[in-house]
Protein backbone atom coordinates (compact mmCIF):
# COMPACT_ATOMS: atom_id res chain seq x y z
CA UNK A 1 0.00 0.00 0.00
CA UNK A 2 1.27 3.75 -1.04
CA UNK A 3 2.37 5.72 1.79
CA UNK A 4 -0.28 8.42 2.63
CA UNK A 5 0.56 12.30 1.48
CA UNK A 6 0.69 14.59 4.11
CA UNK A 7 0.78 18.73 3.25
CA UNK A 8 2.33 20.84 5.93
CA UNK A 9 1.37 24.52 5.02
CA UNK A 10 3.68 27.09 6.29
CA UNK A 11 2.92 30.57 7.48
CA UNK A 12 6.13 32.27 6.06
CA UNK A 13 9.26 31.33 4.19
CA UNK A 14 11.32 33.44 6.23
CA UNK A 15 11.09 32.85 10.27
CA UNK A 16 8.74 30.87 12.16
CA UNK A 17 8.45 29.21 15.43
CA UNK A 18 6.28 26.59 13.99
CA UNK A 19 8.10 26.41 10.85
CA UNK A 20 11.87 25.86 12.26
CA UNK A 21 10.44 23.24 14.75
CA UNK A 22 8.80 21.13 11.70
CA UNK A 23 12.01 21.35 9.84
CA UNK A 24 13.67 19.86 12.87
CA UNK A 25 11.05 17.26 13.53
CA UNK A 26 11.56 16.19 9.64
CA UNK A 27 14.81 16.09 8.99
CA UNK A 28 14.71 13.74 12.77
CA UNK A 29 12.23 11.31 11.87
CA UNK A 30 13.44 8.18 10.63
CA UNK A 31 11.13 5.60 8.39
CA UNK A 32 7.98 8.16 7.94
CA UNK A 33 5.10 6.77 7.73
CA UNK A 34 3.74 9.28 5.19
CA UNK A 35 5.07 11.49 2.68
CA UNK A 36 5.29 15.26 3.31
CA UNK A 37 5.44 17.71 1.27
CA UNK A 38 6.18 21.72 2.80
CA UNK A 39 3.70 24.26 1.36
CA UNK A 40 5.37 27.56 1.18
CA UNK A 41 3.76 31.19 0.40
CA UNK A 42 6.90 32.85 -1.23
CA UNK A 43 10.64 31.95 -1.49
CA UNK A 44 13.44 32.62 1.94
CA UNK A 45 15.44 30.56 4.11
CA UNK A 46 12.84 28.02 5.15
CA UNK A 47 12.15 26.88 1.96
CA UNK A 48 16.02 26.91 0.95
CA UNK A 49 16.14 24.82 4.80
CA UNK A 50 13.71 22.16 3.46
CA UNK A 51 14.66 21.48 -0.21
CA UNK A 52 18.28 21.14 1.14
CA UNK A 53 17.45 18.85 3.81
CA UNK A 54 15.16 16.64 0.76
CA UNK A 55 12.04 17.50 1.67
CA UNK A 56 9.45 18.17 -1.41
CA UNK A 57 8.05 21.72 -1.08
CA UNK A 58 6.09 23.84 -3.29
CA UNK A 59 6.02 27.67 -3.57
CA UNK A 60 2.23 28.79 -4.11
CA UNK A 61 2.15 32.38 -3.15
CA UNK A 62 -0.02 34.00 -0.87
CA UNK A 63 -0.79 37.23 1.56
CA UNK A 64 -1.16 37.21 5.44
CA UNK A 65 -5.05 36.15 6.48
CA UNK A 66 -4.31 37.63 9.77
CA UNK A 67 -2.27 41.14 10.41
CA UNK A 68 -1.57 43.90 12.96
CA UNK A 69 -4.84 46.46 13.90
CA UNK A 70 -3.65 49.14 11.47
CA UNK A 71 -3.53 47.42 8.82
CA UNK A 72 -6.69 45.78 9.34
CA UNK A 73 -7.93 47.05 5.84
CA UNK A 74 -5.50 44.74 3.91
CA UNK A 75 -7.09 41.67 4.95
CA UNK A 76 -10.19 41.73 2.15
CA UNK A 77 -7.92 42.15 0.04
CA UNK A 78 -5.59 39.47 1.04
CA UNK A 79 -8.67 37.08 1.34
CA UNK A 80 -9.67 38.38 -2.77
CA UNK A 81 -5.88 37.06 -4.02
CA UNK A 82 -5.58 34.28 -1.87
CA UNK A 83 -8.10 32.84 -3.65
CA UNK A 84 -6.09 31.56 -6.66
CA UNK A 85 -3.78 30.35 -3.83
CA UNK A 86 -6.95 28.74 -2.28
CA UNK A 87 -7.60 26.94 -6.06
CA UNK A 88 -3.66 25.99 -6.54
CA UNK A 89 -3.76 23.86 -3.18
CA UNK A 90 -6.94 22.08 -3.90
CA UNK A 91 -5.85 21.03 -6.88
CA UNK A 92 -2.26 19.73 -5.20
CA UNK A 93 -4.69 17.81 -2.78
CA UNK A 94 -6.52 16.34 -5.55
CA UNK A 95 -3.60 15.23 -8.12
CA UNK A 96 -1.27 14.06 -5.14
CA UNK A 97 -4.13 12.13 -3.25
CA UNK A 98 -3.40 13.98 0.02
CA UNK A 99 -4.72 12.86 2.79
CA UNK A 100 -4.14 15.22 5.49
CA UNK A 101 -3.36 18.73 5.62
CA UNK A 102 -1.45 20.37 8.80
CA UNK A 103 -1.56 24.21 9.14
CA UNK A 104 1.72 25.60 10.59
CA UNK A 105 0.72 29.08 11.98
CA UNK A 106 -2.60 31.04 12.12
CA UNK A 107 -1.29 33.52 9.41
CA UNK A 108 -2.24 31.41 6.63
CA UNK A 109 -5.88 29.95 6.38
CA UNK A 110 -5.30 28.41 2.84
CA UNK A 111 -4.83 24.45 3.76
CA UNK A 112 -7.62 24.59 6.18
CA UNK A 113 -9.98 25.94 3.14
CA UNK A 114 -8.83 23.43 0.60
CA UNK A 115 -8.77 20.74 3.03
CA UNK A 116 -12.19 21.62 4.30
CA UNK A 117 -13.59 22.05 0.45
CA UNK A 118 -11.21 18.57 -0.60
CA UNK A 119 -13.07 17.06 2.38
CA UNK A 120 -9.99 15.86 3.93
CA UNK A 121 -9.07 16.62 7.45
CA UNK A 122 -7.54 19.42 8.89
CA UNK A 123 -4.81 19.90 11.70
CA UNK A 124 -4.10 23.46 13.15
CA UNK A 125 -0.65 24.11 15.25
CA UNK A 126 -1.41 27.89 16.21
CA UNK A 127 1.38 29.49 18.12
CA UNK A 128 0.05 33.33 17.95
CA UNK A 129 -2.54 35.23 19.93
CA UNK A 130 -5.01 37.54 18.55
CA UNK A 131 -5.58 41.06 20.51
CA UNK A 132 -6.15 44.16 20.23
CA UNK A 133 -2.63 45.29 21.71
CA UNK A 134 -0.46 47.07 19.41
CA UNK A 135 1.87 44.89 17.36
CA UNK A 136 -0.61 41.67 17.70
CA UNK A 137 -2.73 39.45 15.10
CA UNK A 138 -6.27 41.02 14.75
CA UNK A 139 -9.18 39.22 12.63
CA UNK A 140 -11.35 41.70 10.83
CA UNK A 141 -14.46 39.79 12.20
CA UNK A 142 -13.19 39.49 15.86
CA UNK A 143 -11.32 36.78 17.64
CA UNK A 144 -14.71 34.91 18.77
CA UNK A 145 -15.35 34.02 15.18
CA UNK A 146 -11.63 33.52 14.21
CA UNK A 147 -11.92 30.57 17.33
CA UNK A 148 -14.63 29.28 15.58
CA UNK A 149 -13.99 29.14 12.52
CA UNK A 150 -10.55 27.64 13.17
CA UNK A 151 -12.56 24.98 15.23
CA UNK A 152 -14.83 24.07 12.40
CA UNK A 153 -12.10 23.94 9.84
CA UNK A 154 -10.12 21.43 12.03
CA UNK A 155 -10.17 17.99 13.81
CA UNK A 156 -7.65 19.13 15.90
CA UNK A 157 -5.50 22.22 16.98
CA UNK A 158 -2.31 22.16 18.53
CA UNK A 159 -1.20 25.40 20.83
CA UNK A 160 2.14 26.27 21.32
CA UNK A 161 1.33 27.95 24.79
CA UNK A 162 -1.39 28.40 27.74
CA UNK A 163 -1.84 32.23 26.54
CA UNK A 164 -2.64 30.97 23.33
CA UNK A 165 -5.44 28.66 24.30
CA UNK A 166 -6.52 31.13 26.39
CA UNK A 167 -8.49 31.92 22.39
CA UNK A 168 -10.33 28.41 22.69
CA UNK A 169 -11.39 28.29 26.17
CA UNK A 170 -14.82 27.92 25.60
CA UNK A 171 -16.67 24.59 25.82
CA UNK A 172 -17.44 23.92 21.78
CA UNK A 173 -13.90 25.84 20.47
CA UNK A 174 -11.71 23.90 23.70
CA UNK A 175 -12.60 20.30 22.63
CA UNK A 176 -10.42 19.67 19.94
CA UNK A 177 -7.57 21.80 21.53
CA UNK A 178 -4.46 21.00 23.35
CA UNK A 179 -1.29 22.83 24.47
CA UNK A 180 1.70 21.00 23.03
CA UNK A 181 4.92 23.52 24.02
CA UNK A 182 7.66 24.01 21.29
CA UNK A 183 10.80 21.62 21.19
CA UNK A 184 14.11 21.84 19.47
CA UNK A 185 16.10 19.21 18.16
CA UNK A 186 19.14 19.25 20.52
CA UNK A 187 22.08 17.49 18.01
CA UNK A 188 20.98 19.92 15.11
CA UNK A 189 21.54 22.77 17.45
CA UNK A 190 24.92 21.40 18.25
CA UNK A 191 26.19 20.82 15.25
CA UNK A 192 25.05 23.99 14.01
CA UNK A 193 26.95 25.78 16.90
CA UNK A 194 30.37 22.91 16.36
CA UNK A 195 30.24 24.25 12.08
CA UNK A 196 30.39 27.85 13.26
CA UNK A 197 33.39 27.83 15.20
CA UNK A 198 35.40 30.30 13.09
CA UNK A 199 37.77 33.12 14.97
CA UNK A 200 35.81 36.26 15.17
CA UNK A 201 36.83 39.35 13.03
CA UNK A 202 35.42 41.93 15.31
CA UNK A 203 35.94 40.00 19.06
CA UNK A 204 33.91 42.74 20.82
CA UNK A 205 30.82 41.80 22.45
CA UNK A 206 27.38 43.38 23.31
CA UNK A 207 23.66 42.79 23.13
CA UNK A 208 21.60 41.13 20.83
CA UNK A 209 17.42 42.66 20.18
CA UNK A 210 15.27 40.29 19.03
CA UNK A 211 12.40 42.58 17.39
CA UNK A 212 8.75 41.52 15.58
CA UNK A 213 7.23 44.65 15.77
CA UNK A 214 7.06 47.40 13.36
CA UNK A 215 6.72 50.53 15.37
CA UNK A 216 9.76 52.05 15.22
CA UNK A 217 9.12 54.50 18.09
CA UNK A 218 8.78 51.31 20.08
CA UNK A 219 12.76 49.79 18.85
CA UNK A 220 14.08 52.99 19.79
CA UNK A 221 12.48 52.83 23.36
CA UNK A 222 14.43 49.64 23.94
CA UNK A 223 17.38 50.82 22.42
CA UNK A 224 17.51 53.64 24.33
CA UNK A 225 16.66 51.61 27.58
CA UNK A 226 19.59 49.07 26.91
CA UNK A 227 22.08 51.69 26.35
CA UNK A 228 20.94 53.42 29.85
CA UNK A 229 21.98 50.03 31.31
CA UNK A 230 25.82 50.27 30.35
CA UNK A 231 28.63 52.75 32.29
CA UNK A 232 29.75 54.34 29.31
CA UNK A 233 27.10 54.25 26.15
CA UNK A 234 29.27 55.42 23.30
CA UNK A 235 31.31 51.73 24.20
CA UNK A 236 28.09 49.53 23.40
CA UNK A 237 27.22 47.04 21.03
CA UNK A 238 23.67 46.57 19.93
CA UNK A 239 23.22 43.47 17.31
CA UNK A 240 19.68 44.05 15.96
CA UNK A 241 17.25 41.20 14.52
CA UNK A 242 14.29 41.91 12.83
CA UNK A 243 12.68 38.24 12.93
CA UNK A 244 8.96 37.64 11.16
CA UNK A 245 9.17 41.46 9.35
CA UNK A 246 9.15 41.85 6.02
CA UNK A 247 12.47 43.20 4.26
CA UNK A 248 10.87 46.42 2.92
CA UNK A 249 9.70 47.20 6.63
CA UNK A 250 13.03 45.82 8.10
CA UNK A 251 14.94 48.25 6.07
CA UNK A 252 12.77 51.01 7.12
CA UNK A 253 13.37 50.63 10.62
CA UNK A 254 17.17 50.27 10.05
CA UNK A 255 16.91 54.04 8.31
CA UNK A 256 14.95 55.16 10.84
CA UNK A 257 17.22 53.99 14.01
CA UNK A 258 20.37 54.97 11.81
CA UNK A 259 19.04 58.50 11.98
CA UNK A 260 17.53 58.73 15.98
CA UNK A 261 20.46 56.49 17.49
CA UNK A 262 23.94 58.68 18.13
CA UNK A 263 27.19 57.37 16.83
CA UNK A 264 25.05 54.73 15.59
CA UNK A 265 27.40 53.66 13.14
CA UNK A 266 29.90 51.70 15.83
CA UNK A 267 27.04 51.00 17.99
CA UNK A 268 24.21 49.33 15.92
CA UNK A 269 24.66 46.14 13.85
CA UNK A 270 22.10 44.57 11.91
CA UNK A 271 22.97 41.35 11.07
CA UNK A 272 20.75 38.65 9.16
CA UNK A 273 19.33 36.08 11.23
CA UNK A 274 21.32 33.12 9.39
CA UNK A 275 24.38 34.90 11.45
CA UNK A 276 22.71 33.67 14.40
CA UNK A 277 24.37 30.58 15.25
CA UNK A 278 28.29 32.04 14.82
CA UNK A 279 27.11 35.69 16.55
CA UNK A 280 25.85 34.00 19.77
CA UNK A 281 29.58 33.75 21.31
CA UNK A 282 29.53 37.81 21.00
CA UNK A 283 25.94 38.09 23.10
CA UNK A 284 26.39 39.46 26.83
CA UNK A 285 22.49 38.95 26.35
CA UNK A 286 19.14 38.56 24.71
CA UNK A 287 16.21 40.95 24.69
CA UNK A 288 13.01 39.68 23.05
CA UNK A 289 10.36 41.68 21.56
CA UNK A 290 7.34 39.46 20.28
CA UNK A 291 4.85 40.97 17.95
CA UNK A 292 2.66 38.58 15.84
CA UNK A 293 5.44 35.89 16.19
CA UNK A 294 5.67 34.92 20.06
CA UNK A 295 9.48 34.28 19.19
CA UNK A 296 9.41 30.96 21.41
CA UNK A 297 12.43 29.63 19.17
CA UNK A 298 14.89 32.37 19.76
CA UNK A 299 14.27 31.94 23.85
CA UNK A 300 15.13 28.20 22.99
CA UNK A 301 18.01 29.01 21.06
CA UNK A 302 20.11 31.71 23.22
CA UNK A 303 18.80 30.07 26.19
CA UNK A 304 20.66 26.65 25.02
CA UNK A 305 23.76 28.54 24.28
CA UNK A 306 24.02 29.85 27.21
CA UNK A 307 22.54 33.75 27.09
CA UNK A 308 20.38 35.56 29.46
CA UNK A 309 17.19 35.99 28.07
CA UNK A 310 14.73 38.96 28.54
CA UNK A 311 11.38 38.88 26.95
CA UNK A 312 8.34 41.14 27.21
CA UNK A 313 5.40 39.14 28.97
CA UNK A 314 3.34 37.30 26.66
CA UNK A 315 3.27 33.36 24.90
CA UNK A 316 6.92 32.38 24.42
CA UNK A 317 7.65 34.01 28.34
CA UNK A 318 6.24 30.63 29.80
CA UNK A 319 9.52 28.85 28.78
CA UNK A 320 10.72 31.24 30.88
CA UNK A 321 11.67 30.47 34.80
CA UNK A 322 11.81 33.86 36.17
CA UNK A 323 15.18 34.87 37.45
CA UNK A 324 16.44 31.37 36.50
CA UNK A 325 16.22 30.77 33.24
CA UNK A 326 15.89 34.34 32.41
CA UNK A 327 13.86 37.47 32.83
CA UNK A 328 10.33 38.32 31.91
CA UNK A 329 9.50 41.80 31.98
CA UNK A 330 6.20 43.82 31.77
CA UNK A 331 5.12 45.15 27.91
CA UNK A 332 6.74 48.56 27.42
CA UNK A 333 8.22 48.53 30.70
CA UNK A 334 11.66 50.31 29.73
CA UNK A 335 13.00 51.13 33.58
CA UNK A 336 12.82 47.19 34.42
CA UNK A 337 14.42 46.07 31.36
CA UNK A 338 17.39 48.72 32.04
CA UNK A 339 17.37 47.83 35.79
CA UNK A 340 17.87 44.15 34.62
CA UNK A 341 20.14 44.49 32.26
CA UNK A 342 22.63 46.61 34.08
CA UNK A 343 22.97 43.79 36.32
CA UNK A 344 23.56 40.98 34.07
CA UNK A 345 26.35 43.92 32.23
CA UNK A 346 28.02 44.36 35.61
CA UNK A 347 28.46 40.72 36.64
CA UNK A 348 30.17 38.00 34.53
CA UNK A 349 29.49 35.47 37.14
CA UNK A 350 25.79 36.38 37.00
CA UNK A 351 25.38 35.92 33.35
CA UNK A 352 26.96 32.60 33.68
CA UNK A 353 24.93 31.46 36.29
CA UNK A 354 21.40 32.26 34.03
CA UNK A 355 22.66 30.86 30.74
CA UNK A 356 24.22 27.71 32.05
CA UNK A 357 20.93 26.86 34.06
CA UNK A 358 18.83 28.02 30.95
CA UNK A 359 20.96 25.22 28.76
CA UNK A 360 20.89 22.57 31.54
CA UNK A 361 16.63 23.22 32.09
CA UNK A 362 15.95 23.52 28.17
CA UNK A 363 17.62 20.59 27.49
CA UNK A 364 16.17 18.77 29.80
CA UNK A 365 12.67 19.88 29.12
CA UNK A 366 12.40 21.10 25.74
CA UNK A 367 14.39 18.49 23.60
CA UNK A 368 12.38 17.12 20.50
CA UNK A 369 12.23 13.48 21.54
CA UNK A 370 8.83 13.66 22.99
CA UNK A 371 7.05 16.43 20.84
CA UNK A 372 8.17 14.32 17.96
CA UNK A 373 6.34 11.38 19.59
CA UNK A 374 3.03 13.15 20.16
CA UNK A 375 2.62 14.87 17.20
CA UNK A 376 3.62 11.92 15.00
CA UNK A 377 1.08 9.82 17.44
CA UNK A 378 -1.42 12.87 16.11
CA UNK A 379 -0.84 12.13 12.40
CA UNK A 380 -1.20 8.42 12.56
CA UNK A 381 -4.92 8.66 14.33
CA UNK A 382 -5.87 10.54 12.04
CA UNK A 383 -4.34 9.38 9.01
CA UNK A 384 -5.60 5.96 10.54
CA UNK A 385 -9.27 6.62 11.21
CA UNK A 386 -9.49 8.22 7.79
CA UNK A 387 -8.59 4.71 6.35
CA UNK A 388 -11.31 2.92 7.75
Amino acid sequence: MDKPVVLLVAGSADYGSGESLILDYLGNLKNKSYIPILIFPGRGPLEVSAREMGVETIVIPGQEYLTELRQLWRQPVAWVYNFFSFIRLSKVIRDRRVRLVVSLSFINWTGALAARQEGIPHIWMIREILSRKESRLNFFWGKWLASRLANDLSVKILLESKNAAELFSRKRTGQKAEVLPPAIDLNRFWSKKKMDQAELTDPKKGVAIFNNQANPSRISKVIQAVLLAYENPEKAKLFIFFPGLKKKTSERLKIKLAEEVPEAGSVLEFPDLDSLPFLQKRFLAAILIPGFDPLSRLVLENGLAGIPVVIESGPAAELILQGKTGFVINRGNEDELTSILAKLLESETFRASIGSSAQEIFSKNYGLQDWERKFTGFLEEILFFSQS
